[in-house]
């Protein structure tokens, strides 16, 4: 006997088609959309990242500030500009006698004036080295006694601030606090950024 093949059944339209290649194209496509939508987020993302804070200053300036250690504060000290070389005037006419540069504007990557606590002040913020440098010359001044605690921060040749330090700041965040306008602290936050 001889056997007949299964029964098949009959077919109506166009034969089955392989969907692999459109399943493939349409997962692409979504790729594709998914990127740009992620491209598009980023770029807006970093667009408004300046909208809530003051903007970032120019580019980093070596000579734009400087930090050194206090040897030796004289108050009332600078009737006059000094001539003797390490001997810088303050804005308070405090004399000072400065240490070697401990860090410099090359470390600064942000200077801004900001509104804190009722008055004006001016932020920096530091770089990786800048941090390190700083945290470690602050852990080393808290160990000292006035004025050898005290650390210098120059700008065009004047102290504008010789606060003491009474213990290690990590963060890379300075805060320079004392009676500006916010016009002198725009100011001041121009010259530090260069």
């Amino acid at each position: 006997m001889t056997q007949q093949p299964p029964y098949q059944p009959p077919q109506y339209g166009p034969p089955p088609r392989n969907r692999g290649p459109l399943i493939v194209i349409g997962v692409l496509g979504l790729v594709v959309v998914v990127l740009i939508a992620l491209t598009l987020l980023v770029v807006m993302r970093n667009d408004d990242s300046g909208a809530e804070s003051e903007p970032t200053r120019g580019p980093r300036n070596p000579d734009a500030v400087a930090f050194h250690r206090v040897v030796t504060a004289t108050p009332d000290g600078c009737a006059t500009p000094p001539s003797t070389p390490g001997i810088v005037c303050g804005v308070d006419k405090t004399s000072y006698t400065l240490g070697k540069v401990e860090l410099n504007g090359r470390n600064v990557s942000d200077a801004a004036e900001k509104f804190s606590n009722g008055s004006w002040v001016v932020t920096l913020q530091l770089d990786e080295a800048g941090k390190k440098l700083f945290g470690d010359l602050t852990a080393d001044l808290a160990t000292k006694s006035p004025p050898a605690n005290q650390i210098a921060i120059v700008v065009d040749g004047q102290v504008i601030s010789a606060p003491s330090v009474a213990s290690a700041i990590p963060g890379g965040e300075i805060e320079i606090s004392g009676q500006f306008t916010q016009d002198d602290a725009r100011k001041l936050a121009d010259s530090m950024a260069g």
